[in-house]
Parts: C-alpha cells; structure tokens; sequence
C-alpha cells in the first residue's frame, strides 16, 4: 500500500511516456504543464463537476442534448455558464458527430445517464482518448466489462468518477484490517440511507405523453435505450436514475461510493453468488423501493471467503453488536464484521473509518496511513498526459469494471428470484438464463461499436 501510495515519484520514467505515447502520441509528448484538450459529454449536472475539475485544461467541445446545459449558470462554474468559462469549445448535441472529429481532442469526460456510459466510452477508448466517466462505469455488467478489456488492449488512461477513492477513510480501514485489529473479515454490511426526489423507484411508466421541449432532443437522450414517449419532469433532467431503462437506481447511484471501501481493502473480484434476500415491491419498470442483497465472495490467498450486504431505500442493516447504546448508524455507510471487532466506515463517500466501540479504538492506537499528494481526478489527468501509467488511477476500468459488475448483480438479483451462481471464468450466471440475459439488451441501431 505505501508503495501504491508513492507511485508518483518513481513513475516518472521514459518507459512510462513512452509507453503512454503508443497508444497517443499527443498525450506522450506532453510535459506537466502541457494542458489536455478536453471534450465533455454531458455537461449539466454532474458534468458542472467535470468543468470545474479540468478548468485549467483546455476544454475545446462540449456535448449534451439539451442546450440548456450550455448556458444554464452554475454555482459549480462560478455562477457562469459552460459557454461562458470556455466561449470557444465547439458545440454538439449527438457524440456520435463529435468522435467524427476525434483529432481535435485527446480526452473525454463522459457525464451522462448510465444508458449513456458504455456508447460514449467505448468509442473515446477506440479513439486512443483519455477516459473519465463518472458512476456506475455503465448501465450493464456487460458493458463493464467490455470497456475494462478495451482500456487495457488500448493502453489508455480511465478513472470511475468513485472521488470518495481519494479520501483517507478506506485507508485508515486498510491500516485497522492490516494491523489485525478486527480479525478475519466475515461480514460486510453497507447501506444507503432513505432515497431523495431523484428516483422513481416502485412505479410503472405512466400513459400519455407530453410535447418534446425545443431545448431537449429526445431522440438522442433517448439513445441505446428502448423507444418511449417523452414524459415532462419522469425522465429528465435527473429523474432518470429510477427507471430500469436507462439507471440502476439507488445502487447505481451510490455502490461505487458506498461499497469501495471494502472492495479497494479486500479486491475480492466477482462473488460466487447473489440473492435478494427481500425487496419492498416489484422490479419491472422502476426498481424497488427498497431491497436488501446478499453477495458470497471466495477466499483469496490467505484470506478466507466473506459474505456482503446491500440495503438500500427503507431497508436498513442491522445494529452492530460492537456498537454502543445510544449511538445510532448514521445515513449512509458500512462496516466489516471480523473475528475481533468492527471497523464502522461513514458517510457517503466512506470519508472516515473507526474501530467500535470507542473504547476499543482508544486503546488500540492510532493507525498511521500514507496520504497521497493527489486528488481523483488530478491522478487521472496525471495518467492523461503520460506523467504516470495509463493504469495508475486507482479508479482505472481493470478495477472500476469489477465494481461496477459486482454491485449491478444486485440489480439482476431483485428481477430473478433466487440464489444467482456466478462463474468468474466464463464471467456468467451458472443457473439461470434469465439472469444472464440481463447482463446486457440489444441496444437500439447505430448506438454501439
């Protein structure tokens, strides 16, 4: 881990650029101060972020399907516009044009809905270009999985947009677990909270349908996914996330945060096995209002295997044991059961992580951890311009695809009853069909390569 944590001082090597510059030669040449030339898909919301993380680079296209976002202020951006802080970036609405004219730039943030992941992606990792894409890394476990072999056939710089990967939280975990102070892991328990207004979880789609607004091409933001009519304030902007379609709901939207911690601690890879254990209504449109998921991971090395659950909506974890009377689990979190103790991680970005009861972290001793000098999304731009590997990032697709994978299971787990078996090596479901048909859809003509 410590050397993990340093890599930046000995990966500033001529092997590295030139490596880096195979698979791009504009990136390979760049020096430090060189800026990337950024293209953003998705540039409301959370493409707000992506702006202000690469403000200092030169952002030459914009792309989103709803012109708002071009000139919408944004507390994110200074109370400017995308249009404003960058008047000389080309505008697109379809990134299928923007690829035809890949030359003009070297990297891409992918900031749209989850439907939206893998066909944006896909093609700035064919064209040689630097990848940032936000969570979960796709829609399906398939798409996951194609885009971590293409980055890696390509040799490309990626990061999942997990930024709760750079706080010290799983680390201090990390140093617990390492020290013994816990035991060997048993259980892993991880929840979400109640959902706020962005899903639409529990409902059927409505009837009817509404005019397409002048701003919005439907079409487009419709993309891969399934025809269906235009619905005023059920499908965009952000209500999206609750719809089979094109999100994977509360755990598509909080797993690669939630769920990290344990994942980067223990890289258990894919799980022999899933089940939803119970779910508070159907999965059919929307996905359920609540649902609680059971994963079985094998044992790795000396590590013996460890059962991980998922609650999210209104089911809740159980109350530690180790916990004292009148602390309550607060929101969001996780904790790892061991042999020894408890490691309680909080918060939605898994920001801090303590031993319970507080009286056993006290006299433990404090862990020290190695703090890395930078940033998510400065380790991607770092990996971008060739200064440190293409797979460096500790969020790059090799790792971000397996998370993704793991945790969209669950979203499989919730349509098919029953105990789901799962085959690491042929990277398929062992008894069911339907199961692993919903590892992917056939998506609509001209969308994926």
């Amino acid at each position: 881990m410590k050397t993990q944590m340093n890599r930046r001082n000995f990966l500033k090597t001529a092997t590295v650029t030139a490596g880096t510059a195979l698979a791009f030669p504009y990136i390979g040449r760049c020096a430090e101060n060189r800026k990337l030339r950024f293209a953003m898909i998705g540039v409301g919301g959370r493409g707000n972020y992506g702006l202000n993380a690469v403000k200092n680079e030169d952002v030459v296209a914009l792309c989103d399907v709803d012109t708002t976002a071009f000139t919408c202020p944004s507390q994110r951006l200074g109370d400017v516009s995308a249009v404003d802080l960058f008047p000389n970036a080309k505008k697109y609405r379809d990134y299928r044009e923007l690829f035809e004219h890949a030359d003009d730039f070297d990297a891409v943030w992918v900031a749209t809905p989850d439907h939206h992941h893998y066909a944006a992606s896909i093609r700035a990792i064919r064209a040689g270009k630097a990848v940032y894409c936000e969570k979960p890394l796709t829609w399906s476990i398939w798409e996951s999985q194609q885009l971590a072999a293409e980055a890696e056939k390509y040799k490309v710089a990626t990061q999942l947009g997990n930024q709760g990967m750079s706080n010290n939280g799983w680390r201090l975990a990390h140093a617990y677990l390492a020290a013994g102070a816990i035991g060997e892991v048993k259980e892993v328990h991880t929840w979400t909270g109640k959902h706020g207004g962005w899903f639409s979880d529990g409902i059927v789609t409505p009837e009817g349908k509404d005019p397409v607004p002048e701003n919005l091409d439907w079409d487009l933001w419709l993309g891969p996914a399934p025809v269906r009519p235009y619905l005023d304030k059920h499908y965009h902007p952000k209500r999206w996330r609750g719809w089979i379609d094109f999100g994977n709901g509360a755990l598509g939207d909080w797993c690669c945060h939630l769920m990290n911690a344990f994942y980067k601690i223990l890289e258990p890879g894919y799980p022999t096995s899933v089940e939803c254990l119970s779910q508070t209504g159907p999965a059919i449109d929307s996905y359920p209002v609540g649902k609680t998921v059971k994963w079985e991971f094998p044992s790795k090395g000396n590590r013996p295997g460890f059962i991980s659950y998922w609650y999210d909506g209104s089911h809740t974890p159980p109350r530690p044991a180790a916990l004292e009377e009148g602390r309550e689990l607060r929101g969001s979190g996780s904790y790892i059961l061991g042999t020894r103790g408890t490691i309680w991680l909080s918060g939605n970005y898994c920001e801090s992580a303590a031993l319970i009861p507080d009286s056993y972290r006290k006299s433990f001793g404090k862990q020290e951890i190695v703090i890395p000098g930078t940033k998510h999304t400065e380790e991607f731009l770092e990996a971008a311009k060739g200064l440190i590997p293409y797979d460096a990032p500790l969020s790059h697709f090799g790792y971000g695809a397996k998370l993704t994978s793991t945790a969209l299971m669950a979203n499989i787990a919730a349509r098919v009853e029953g105990k789901l078996l799962y085959d690491a090596k042929t990277l398929r479901f062992t008894n069911s069909d339907k199961a692993n048909e919903l590892c992917t859809r056939k998506p609509r003509p001209g969308w994926y390569i």
